[in-house]
């Protein structure tokens, strides 16, 4: 019988992007040597930098798994993990014993045979093959330097050299060149954080500059950077730095666009002298700023910005908050921002007359007006907070605006609800789209089908209420998939619109009698005979 795994998307969701794309590598190249394999899951081991061993197994459900690695020490889906599922994908097993495949097989023989050799002769092979490869003496040179500090920053140092700028696919190869490096700065964290925090810093600040020339799109740096970010914070929460950390920290962060050095993780690491020199060197850099310019965006202001909202809230100074908040308050972003400062800081009649004046300057910004009807509501004002949320339905009836009415309006809410599908009625012009949106948002799908079956729809809309009616009404969903399949039909404009079209049809087809499908078929087939891409897609569904 055949094993059967998690699948890829599981394995996606469980690992995150960064793991599962370092576990593909490690499947790659071989290192899952599997020791046992049952039909509930498998035992195996990991071969990297240094052994793990792993576990996945299920009786019944859930899945259950455990490596002895660093990064799945709370229970994370690690890159070994996933590496071990894709290798063991497809093994075949007797239902009553074990089995190993042949890749496994493979490389177990190859280890057993390095294992027998001499050591001088493993030496010279090595020696060899870091003369032709210099990936290979990298990463020799990080496992020599394993246990000094001193000269393993010196053998980090060749690893994050890039040797120019790096493309995509660089890019990737580059970030998994830094794995086995990671790994050995997650063991001088367990075997000595203050010796784990420098060399963090120095990776990153490294990374910092690497990744603005290169092409990251795929978040390959990005996943490994986080990754150091991580250790750099452990580092400092195990062996608290004090006041030099102020300094490093905001070079750091100055450095860092993704806020991966959030200060509320090395708040307590400072401590009082080192939040005192941080405070000082962060207000000193606000102090300097010039003067905001109407409808002119500074980045680099904006985060000294930031720096200090940061620093405010681990602070717990309102005041100094106010100050970064309420220094440019030319959009109406800035004031919802000053606004949700004034609630969270329980001050809940200051935030009411800040909604209330931000509203006059922006009378039709939608956020706001969401904002002012919360304020009103606080402060038990429920009518007035009602009437602001109905202005703010007629100006833009979404499904968002709907639950806030439904939410104010309490027990009067369906004399409500149908004042709101009247308006809704004449903004949409003769369309039932906008209403049924807002009654699939409400759960009536026998209202919205009603309205579907006796008014022009949107496509959109049409597919939305199809996908809902699927189980419970099959007959209903497959007519909205026909009717979509014919308007597809009728206004072919290119190659673009095969696949949909093939797609609906074939929704149809699998909910309706085919007496009812047919004739669309035959009539698209004899239309469009000569669209030889469109014939082969119908085909390809069988239809």
């Amino acid at each position: 019988m055949i094993i059967e795994l998690p699948d890829d998307d599981w394995l996606r969701e469980q690992a995150g992007p960064g793991a599962y794309q370092r576990g593909s590598g490690y499947c790659r190249d071989g290192r899952i040597v599997l020791q046992q394999v049952t039909p509930s899951g498998f035992t195996a081991e990991a071969l990297g930098t240094y052994t793990y061993r792993l576990r996945l197994s299920r009786d019944g459900d859930p899945w259950r798994w455990q490596c002895d690695c660093p990064a799945a020490a709370n229970g994370a889906f690690c890159k070994h993990l996933v590496a071990a599922v894709m290798t063991a994908s497809g093994v075949e097993v007797d239902a009553d014993a074990p089995a190993r495949n042949d890749a496994a097989d493979s490389t177990d023989g190859l280890r057993a045979f390095l294992q027998a050799q001499p050591a001088e002769r493993l030496a010279d092979w090595l020696w060899a093959l870091a003369q032709d490869d210099h990936e290979v003496e990298k990463r020799l040179l990080l496992y020599r330097a394993a246990n000094e500090p001193g000269a393993f920053k010196a053998a980090l140092a060749k690893v994050l050299s890039t040797g120019g700028d790096l493309d995509w696919r660089r890019t990737l190869d580059y970030a998994a060149r830094l794995d086995p490096a990671i790994d050995q700065l997650r063991e001088f964290l367990r075997r000595d954080p203050a010796e784990c925090r420098p060399l963090c810093e120095y990776a990153l600040k490294r990374l910092l500059k690497v990744v603005e020339r290169c092409d990251d799109s795929a978040g390959a740096l990005g996943d490994r950077m986080a990754e150091l970010a991580d250790l750099h914070a452990q580092a400092c929460a195990a062996a608290p730095p004090g006041k030099p950390l102020a300094a490093t920290l905001l070079a750091l962060q100055r450095l860092d666009d993704w806020n991966l050095l959030p200060l509320a993780e090395y708040w307590a690491p400072l401590g009082s002298a080192g939040q005192a020199d941080y405070t000082k060197r962060v207000l000193a850099e606000f102090e300097n700023l010039p003067p905001p310019r109407a409808g002119h965006y500074d980045y680099e202001n904006s985060r000294v910005c930031r720096r200090v909202e940061a620093l405010a809230r681990c602070a717990n100074d309102f005041d100094l908050l106010q100050r970064a908040l309420r220094r440019d308050l030319s959009d109406p972003w800035q004031h919802l921002r000053v606004l949700e400062s004034l609630r969270e800081f329980g001050r809940a009649r200051e935030a009411l007359a800040w909604a209330e004046t931000a509203i006059k300057r922006f009378p039709t910004d939608d956020r706001l007006l969401a904002a002012l009807a919360e304020c009103l509501g606080e402060a038990g004002m429920d009518d007035e907070a009602l009437e602001h949320t109905w202005q703010r339905f007629l100006r833009q009836p979404i499904p968002e605006c709907w639950r806030a009415l439904k939410r104010w309006s309490g027990d009067a809410w369906p004399a409500w609800r149908d004042r709101a599908l009247e308006a809704a009625a004449k903004i949409d012009n003769g369309h039932a789209s906008l209403r049924i949106r807002l009654l699939m948002d409400d759960g009536d799908l026998e209202s919205a089908v009603e309205l579907a079956r006796n008014h022009p729809v949107r496509p959109d809309e049409l597919l939305a209420l199809a996908s809902r009616l699927k189980r419970g009404d099959p007959a209903s969903a497959g007519a909205f998939y026909l009717r979509v399949a014919r308007l597809q039909a009728d206004n072919l404009r290119g190659v673009s619109d095969y696949p949909r079209l093939a797609k609906h049809l074939a929704e149809a087809s699998a909910l309706l009698p085919e007496s009812e499908w047919r004739p669309l078929l035959a009539t698209i087939r004899e239309t469009h005979r000569r669209k030889t891409r469109l014939m082969g897609l119908l085909d390809k569904a069988a239809l």
